[in-house]
């Protein structure tokens, strides 16, 4: 979802954290589906007659949304392990006979892998839609997918530069988020990231959605913890990123925002978003 995160991953370990955080899911029978790939213009979403199925088709099977934002780059190894293991509370919330429904930027890197796998070790007990730019994504772009969703919105936005479309579909996933979670419960997750993410943020203060910060995930997170907080980070990327949060006003709305410690792991997190689509273990 943050174009930092994608282009900045190290590949060999983020492989070698997915697959430690997929031995400690329990296994459940899969099947190998790639993901229904659906191509929509920014300029009129709501036109478009394969995204309203998508919408209608998902809508049928879950009855709350989550939503992911942010990654998993420039941490230390265990702190990377710690939030990728995380993401197994989106099965615990469905094995707490929850019917959710996930959306994120549906790539094959960090928190998006992360969701990916959880869908994969619940036997797809949850729908995972992706949104990303078109042109960034194959067959015209190098960042490969995660084939682990079960939907993928791929975005082709005429305003945005040709050298570089991450961020153009911004607008589009947020509208669709919004076409999915009408009137049921929804939540935002927010994780480390950088300035992509920060703009998702804005997205959700806009829509009135309530979000989970994974504080001690790093940048844009723990940049907006430090402005809920009244704390100054050392000068560097997260203080860069809380002061345009601050400048943004990102955190008007304090009772939008719940902070989630790091190590309280994949229960603490299925907690919290009980809790915050009003639903009990």
């Amino acid at each position: 979802m943050n174009v930092n995160q994608i282009s900045r991953t190290r590949p060999i370990l983020i492989a070698t954290l997915l697959a430690a955080v997929m031995v400690a899911m329990p296994v459940a029978q899969t099947t190998s589906v790639e993901p229904r790939i659906v191509h929509v213009s920014s300029t009129a979403p709501e036109g478009n007659v394969q995204l309203s199925r998508l919408v209608a088709d998902v809508r049928k099977q879950a009855d709350a949304f989550v939503f992911l934002s942010g990654g998993a780059s420039r941490m230390r190894v265990d702190q990377q392990r710690q939030l990728m293991a995380m993401f197994e509370a989106l099965s615990l919330v469905t094995k707490a006979g929850q019917r959710i429904a996930v959306g994120d930027g549906g790539t094959r890197a960090g928190i998006m892998e992360a969701a990916g796998l959880a869908r994969h070790a619940s036997g797809g007990a949850f729908p995972l839609v992706g949104v990303a730019p078109a042109a960034e994504i194959p067959p015209r772009g190098k960042t490969p997918i995660d084939t682990n969703h079960s939907h993928i919105v791929a975005v082709d936005n005429p305003a945005a530069p040709t050298h570089d479309t991450w961020g153009s579909e911004t607008s589009t996933m947020y509208w669709l988020f919004a076409a999915l979670a009408n009137d049921r419960p929804s939540v935002t997750i927010v994780a480390n990231g950088g300035g992509i993410t920060l703009s998702e943020v804005a997205a959700n203060v806009q829509a009135g959605r309530r979000m989970i910060l994974i504080e001690g995930s790093g940048r844009a997170a723990d940049a907006l913890v430090s402005l809920l907080k009244g704390t100054t980070p050392s000068p560097g990327e997260v203080r860069d990123l809380r002061e345009r949060a601050d400048k943004e006003r990102l955190t008007r709305r304090k009772d939008l925002f719940k902070t989630v410690q790091l190590q309280a792991g994949a229960t603490g997190l299925r907690d919290a978003i009980l809790m915050t689509i009003g639903a009990t273990k």
